[in-house]
């Protein structure tokens, strides 16, 4: 499994890559928006479509549908949360990987969500670009 680090880092970066985009775009010209609308959407697809296989081939512990993975995310924090202060008292030391690794698992399937959310967040941009821009030109 990835470090976790290693994957806010990657976040981290995908959300800055995500923040000069829009920036670009927001200056461009109505064909350059044209096409980082279609690259970011294609961008999306290609993570999502990876994120759904590492769910098929159990790498990664989450919901299969986002309406659950939303709705369950409350719950599972409170979940995790408990399990940690667990953890302080468990003296077994597979109790203690066992609740571990589920921790682990929930940070990566959240990393995976907001990466997946910041995803909607830039094509949705990009987008109001777009449609601002027509708007403009009818003027």
């Amino acid at each position: 499994m990835k470090k976790l680090s290693e994957s806010l880092r990657e976040f981290a970066d995908h959300a800055a890559n995500t923040e000069k985009k829009i920036a670009v775009a927001e200056k461009g010209t109505k064909e350059k928006v044209d096409a980082a609308l279609a690259a970011s959407k294609a961008d999306a697809k290609a993570r999502q479509d990876a994120f759904k296989a590492k769910i098929a081939e159990g790498k990664a512990e989450a919901a299969s549908d986002w309406e659950k993975l939303q709705a369950d995310h409350n719950q599972r924090m409170d979940k995790i949360k408990g399990k940690i202060q667990a953890q302080k008292d468990a003296t077994k030391r597979n109790v203690a990987e066992l609740r571990a690794e589920d921790a682990e698992s929930y940070a990566m399937s959240t990393i995976y969500f907001a990466s997946m959310a910041l995803d909607d967040a830039e094509v949705a941009t990009l987008e109001a670009i777009d449609a601002r821009a027509y708007a403009d030109s009818l003027n």
